[in-house]
């Protein structure tokens, strides 16, 4: 189905005048919401159709929509985000995306040594939408896998229909710009492919009734040949269906290149194995308790991981956080070498921006009292020599990535709350060269950043940022929002209106006088993984502790109060929204729980659910029931309770968490009379709160937060 403005739902819930949902007759317990958890389910698809032709005019006559909408397209067309520049050799590529392209383009341009450019476009994906008839969205994330090295001309794009999981692969010249003619094409599937040579992929797909994982991602690695159909590729690997994910690596190039089928047993507990050339297969020999995602980076010859506990190695014993090289080309009993250990108090919390490699070196960001310094390290014959390079100021972040694989060049992004993102090419042993500066959206110079620290309930300290009006409001509560994580390792960094803070729709609620929080919550990866460790499963609740700490110490201090205090967040940021909206309903004025988990008994069974059970545990087991149904929102929804207004987004195409969560979240607090906005979007899978696609989503969750946060200033 085409995109429209018909396919937005704002579906506004409350027991006023005539705004009330068309629920089943029987609402007695749970069970009777089952029927919201199938994404496209006629009766749910045909229930909030009718929610938003009721909803849109209530929302659009809001007292701050019209100016909130206007305000955030005159900020995109002047500021868009800057996009990410991965360098492959003699060219650079980048996937840009503005007010004008929202589905972006994807761009190439020649390298030297002055600098970047002129960039060309070699595929617009809004033209594509429109030629084909599908609502394509390009997910762009590592062109060293997608393209064939050492020329890196030829890529097997992945092109997901509605945004979804699933994807279609097609072979793509960057050289000419043009899908090549009977090349490699897949239909939509949740598949991960790279490639061999020139004529074959390793691919793992779900087609044709490919084994599965537990969350329902292909459990079987294939060589698909040049010619053959799809389904004539003959399996060479296939890893348990107990296993969450498997995905595909591509290491060296020519007669030395390798696949690397990386194994997420679950999230904690990770294995890999090397697929050579013939097809035959070598287990690499590292240990299962690797901090997340597993493999963080390859050198030409090398594995990159992070040990998530002490290990014995190869007869030597490793301590936990450290950095590990695993040689795929040295003799057997001698292939793992330390890169790095970080020191006392030291922390390298980013495994997606803040480690990469190129053909050789590896280079980390290691933060120390919350100050992010680079980090390089090359291999010597005794050893690999680190060296701190350079460094940013607290309050900002370094990320580092499209390092180039075949040579020593890498990218490298300085950013803050405050700070708009400056793109550089650095080379060691040489000066920055500037790639792009990012637009500056609003006046710094109003605001600024602290770091505070509050005490959990068990008295752990946990640090926070706050960016703040530089001028406060003498005896008024400063309205403020709170967002986080706290789950998987993942940390968030400062960055200059960054999608997880609301991207640019954060500009309208600083420039209104409104503050920022974020604290860096158990579960997360700020202190490394025993801060992650700390917070799951059965100690799952420490990391709402930890968050909630922080909001009463806002409270207490009369920087806000409850009413002017919201909390937001995206996936499991949205379970914690709604647990804090549903746990400490009198602590908080507004939630917004973006594409979230909400029904914790049954999270398994819906999206890839399944994937995760490490993480927050098996609701089948008995004693993690228990423990899960002290948190659940869904479960902890009760009659009588005042709970604060809430915002639930989501989209049918979202088969990640899946639409149900959010649907039934709605329904139950409807049951007890509570006000709800519910806005599901046809498409946009997980990232469906995306601004530049769908500013009128973000508008929307604006006016939301403005409406209960500030109107009674």
């Amino acid at each position: 189905m085409k995109k429209t403005v018909a396919s937005i739902f704002f579906i506004f819930v409350s027991t006023w005048g005539t705004n009330t949902w068309a629920l089943p007759k029987s609402t007695d317990g749970l069970e009777s919401l089952k029927w919201l958890e199938s994404p496209t389910d006629p009766h749910a698809l045909e229930w909030a159709r009718e929610q938003t032709r009721r909803s849109q005019d209530d929302l659009k006559q809001k007292a701050s929509y019209s100016g909130v909408l206007a305000e955030l397209h005159r900020t995109l067309k002047a500021s868009a985000p800057i996009p990410d520049v991965v360098l492959l050799g003699a060219r650079a590529v980048r996937f840009d995306r503005d007010s004008s392209n929202p589905h972006g383009v994807l761009q190439v341009a020649e390298r030297s040594p002055t600098g970047i450019g002129p960039w060309r476009t070699v595929l617009d994906v809004g033209a594509l939408r429109k030629a084909e008839g599908k609502p394509y969205e390009l997910q762009w994330s590592s062109a060293r896998d997608s393209c064939l090295p050492p020329a890196y001309d030829r890529c097997v794009l992945r092109l997901s229909p509605a945004g979804s999981d699933e994807v279609e692969l097609r072979e793509f010249d960057l050289s000419t710009g043009q899908f090549v003619e009977g090349g490699f094409r897949t239909p939509a599937s949740r598949t991960f492919a790279v490639w061999m040579d020139k004529d074959r992929l390793a691919i793992c797909h779900v087609l044709y009734d490919s084994p599965k994982t537990i969350a329902g991602w292909g459990a079987a690695v294939r060589i698909w040949h040049r010619g053959d159909a799809l389904a004539q590729a003959q399996a060479v690997f296939q890893a348990p269906s107990t296993d969450a994910l498997l995905q595909l690596y591509g290491i060296g190039e020519g007669a030395d290149r390798r696949v690397i089928v990386a194994r997420a047993v679950d999230y904690s507990h990770f294995a890999m194995t090397l697929l050579a050339p013939d097809g035959a297969t070598t287990s690499v020999g590292l240990p299962a308790r690797l901090k997340p995602f597993g493999l963080l980076a390859t050198t030409a010859r090398h594995l990159i991981v992070q040990l998530a506990e002490d290990a014995n190695i190869e007869g030597r014993r490793i301590p936990a956080e450290t950095v590990l090289a695993y040689d795929v080309t040295a003799a057997s009993g001698q292939r793992v070498q330390v890169v790095y250990s970080p020191r006392q108090g030291e922390f390298l919390n980013d495994p997606i921006f803040g480690i990469t490699a190129t053909q050789s070196a590896v280079y980390l960001v290691a933060t120390r009292k919350l100050v992010p310094r680079l980090i390089s390290a090359n291999p010597g014959p005794g050893g690999w020599v680190t060296r701190e390079e350079f460094g940013a100021d607290v309050g900002q972040s370094l990320k580092i990535g499209g390092a180039d694989p075949v040579g020593s060049d890498l990218i490298v992004q300085t950013t803050g709350f405050l700070t708009p993102a400056r793109l550089e090419r650095w080379h060691p042993e040489s000066q920055r060269v500037l790639v792009q500066t990012e637009e500056t959206a609003f006046d710094a110079s109003r605001f600024v950043v602290e770091v505070r620290s509050a005490r959990s309930k068990d008295g752990t300290s946990i640090d926070y940022y706050l960016v703040r009006p530089r001028q406060l409001q003498t005896g008024s509560p400063t309205p403020t929002l709170m967002t986080g994580y706290g789950a998987f390792g993942i940390s968030f960094t400062p960055g200059y209106l960054d999608a997880e803070v609301g991207g640019r729709s954060l500009k309208v609620w600083l420039e209104r006088g409104g503050a920022l929080v974020l604290p860096a919550i158990r579960g997360g990866g700020e202190r490394g993984e025993a801060w992650h460790h700390a917070a799951i499963r059965y100690r799952r609740q420490l990391s709402y502790d930890d968050f909630a700490a922080v909001a009463e110490s806002l409270v207490k201090s009369r920087f806000t109060s409850p009413a002017h205090l919201g909390v937001f967040g995206t996936s499991n940021g949205g379970l914690l929204a709604a647990t804090m909206g549903t746990q400490r309903p009198n602590l908080f004025g507004a939630v917004v729980s973006d594409v979230p988990l909400t029904d914790m008994l049954r999270f398994p069974k819906m999206g890839m659910g399944a994937a995760w059970m490490d993480e927050y545990g098996n609701p089948d087991n008995p004693a993690d029931a228990k423990v899960l149904s002290t948190y659940s929102p869904l479960q902890n929804v009760s009659k009588g309770v005042h709970y604060p207004p809430f915002l639930l987004t989501i989209s049918t195409s979202d088969n990640r968490v899946g639409p149900g969560h959010a649907r039934k979240l709605a329904a139950r607090l409807l049951e007890v009379g509570s006000t709800v906005y519910f806005l599901e979007d046809e498409e946009g899978g997980h990232g469906v709160s995306d601004p530049l696609i769908r500013p009128e989503v973000m508008a929307a969750r604006m006016t939301f937060l403005i409406d209960n946060l500030m109107s009674h200033q």
